[in-house]
């Protein structure tokens, strides 16, 4: 699995304290995307075991994770595996990604991926990862149409609920996170606010 970066805590992803998994990868190119260093299908290569081993391990202290990128969906296969590992050994871990393709397209299996799949095979792999999920953000990224809507930064995109663990109260408005890290490092994670209007 591709990994762009990993974020340990992180409350503008998602209901509570959550992990945050940034995959590396997306061919999708949404105008004004926030994260275009994500694009391009290169960088750290990880199981899916491991990515799970690393959220498993400060899973006590969390309330979920969420799963971003890049495209997940474009990592289709390595994503299954990661949830149903996170799954089995954290059950109580609530599970959200963000994926640029619509209801329809994932339904219907008309989504890319890294691994081989018909359109057969990636129908019944969104089956299967939407089985794990809690929620999910879905639809592309429209630049011209700006919103305020919790987790959505495109007033087209749809937020999912697939369990009872979330109702749509769960779902803070759109905010942002800047964490400096002892390194010096700064991340900057959450919802862009330009052109939302006040």
């Amino acid at each position: 699995m591709l990994i762009h970066s990993f974020v340990p805590d992180s409350r503008a992803n998602g209901p509570g304290l959550r992990a945050v998994v940034y995959v590396q990868g997306c061919s999708l190119n949404c105008r004004g995307c926030w994260n275009p260093g994500t694009h391009a299908f290169v960088g750290k290569e990880r199981s899916p075991e491991q990515v799970a081993r690393t959220i498993i391990a400060g899973a006590s202290a969390l309330d979920g994770v969420t799963f971003s990128g890049g495209e997940p969906m474009q990592q289709a296969h390595d994503l299954l595996v990661t949830l149903q590992t996170i799954r089995a050994a954290v059950p109580d871990l609530g599970i959200g990604i963000y994926s640029g393709y619509s209801p329809p397209e994932l339904a219907a299996g008309r989504f890319q991926t890294r691994q081989f799949a018909d359109q057969t095979e990636r129908a019944r792999l969104w089956q299967e990862i939407q089985s794990y999920l809690d929620f999910a953000v879905l639809g592309r990224y429209v630049e011209g149409r700006p919103g305020d809507l919790p987790l959505r930064s495109s007033t087209n995109q749809e937020l999912r609920i697939f369990s009872s663990r979330y109702s749509a109260t769960d779902f803070a408005p759109l905010e942002i996170e800047v964490q400096i890290w002892s390194d010096g490092l700064v991340q900057i994670t959450g919802f862009p606010l330009l052109g939302i209007p006040a």
